[in-house]
């Protein structure tokens, strides 16, 4: 979206300077103005209104492309004997996903994160190896998970923790087998 809005912005910019450096070139009154008045006046009623709609929806797209579409950011929040502590569900978020590398089963991990009704909801999307134990990863994963925000967040309210196993990698085979 960034890019189309650059290159509509950029388009608009080159029109409206050579229109500018075309007023300034000829201060009488500029050919290219009396040129574009007179193709104009060349072009049917209906051509010309299509050339104007044609440049309301270039305005339209150039303005709606830039505006910034952002999802609203959510907090984890508690209070402590100081004051009012917010912390970004993306931050506990990006945290989280260093779980990954505490357990050697686990091939790759989404984390999803909700805040409702003052707590806390985990996510976790796995991806594991073949030949793990599900059951007893998944527990640990929770346990770890329970830990992890005890310690770093302090008073947090956890509502669960969700283990989801989307996938099991089987293990690569060697290319080339003993005989």
């Amino acid at each position: 979206m960034k890019a189309i809005h650059f290159l509509l912005g950029l388009a608009l910019y080159t029109v409206l300077a050579a229109a500018g450096l075309a007023l300034m070139a000829s201060v009488p009154y500029p050919e290219c103005l009396q040129n574009a008045l007179a193709w104009a006046r060349g072009v049917p009623e209906w051509g010309r209104v299509l050339l104007g709609m044609g440049g309301l929806l270039y305005l339209f797209a150039f303005l709606l492309t830039g505006v910034a579409w952002r999802r609203k950011r959510s907090f984890v929040t508690f209070e402590n004997e100081d004051g009012t502590v917010n912390i970004s569900t993306e931050a506990v978020q990006e945290y989280l996903n260093g779980l990954k590398d505490e357990f050697a089963a686990v091939a790759w991990q989404k984390t999803k994160l909700r805040a409702q009704r003052g707590a806390l909801a985990v996510g976790l999307v796995l991806g594991v190896k073949e030949g793990t134990r599900i059951p007893e990863l998944c527990k640990l994963m929770q346990a770890r998970v329970r830990e992890i925000l005890q310690e770093h967040l302090g008073t947090c309210d956890l509502s669960g923790v969700s283990v989801e196993v989307n996938e099991i990698r089987a293990r690569k085979k060697a290319a080339v087998e003993n005989l």
